[in-house]
């Protein structure tokens, strides 16, 4: 079965969805055999795939499954690809959970603020939760539309003390990745050269790495 990467948190506005996108696209991109698995209410995912199909651009299939069918369907769909990258439900703790308990990575990305914040704790209870059926789920805090303020180095502070193991990458707020969703690409894509694209190829880096152990093998 493919590795599975879930992008989750239970609050909406996070840019899990941005980030699941753009690094299934530049997945594909790089000729790895890709599933964007759309598992949110919102659509956002298959809407963004549809877009893409619409303007004849290049990208990964995308497939929506409701959250709780996930770990009854998803090694079936995924045969034959190589990564699947989860783009987990909104708000619905239960729902997160079960996004959570087929991923063999979980990305829990946070944008600085107090609210978010406070809703990363809640998503990190229901990790917890998740790892009690599954003690070797991994997962890595992400700090997402980063900018240079103070916030955004508080955030980074308040990240590491929540219990989970934070990317040593961030991805900042750029118009680039609305821009590119609008046009049915990955920034990577469509806009190659940008500091956007630049983050994505790091933050890819950084969770395929995430997924081996010392001796290069996929994690347990």
């Amino acid at each position: 079965m493919a590795v599975v990467i879930a992008f989750c948190n239970l609050k909406g506005g996070s840019g899990k969805t941005t980030l699941a996108v753009n690094v299934a696209a530049a997945l594909h991109r790089a000729g790895q055999r890709i599933l964007l698995v759309d598992g949110d209410t919102q659509g956002s995912a298959t809407a963004w795939a549809a877009r893409a199909a619409e303007r004849g651009k290049d990208g990964p299939p995308c497939i929506a499954v409701a959250a709780a069918a996930l770990r009854r369907d998803l090694p079936r769909l995924a045969e034959g690809y190589d990564v699947a990258i989860v783009d987990g439900p909104a708000r619905l703790g239960a729902e997160t959970r079960a996004a959570m308990l087929v991923a063999d990575l979980v990305v829990v990305p946070m944008a600085p603020g107090a609210l978010d914040l406070w809703a990363a704790a809640e998503t990190v209870r229901v990790l917890e939760d998740a790892r009690g059926l599954r003690p070797e789920l991994r997962a890595r805090a992400l700090l997402n539309r980063a900018d240079r303020t103070a916030l955004s180095r508080l955030a980074g502070t308040a990240i590491a003390e929540l219990g989970i193991e934070p990317l040593d990458v961030s991805v900042g707020a750029r118009v680039a990745f609305g821009e590119a969703m609008l046009a049915g690409q990955g920034v990577c894509e469509y806009a190659p050269s940008s500091d956007a694209a630049l983050e994505v190829r790091r933050l890819t880096k950084a969770l395929l790495a995430a997924m081996t152990d010392e001796k290069g093998e996929k994690a347990a």
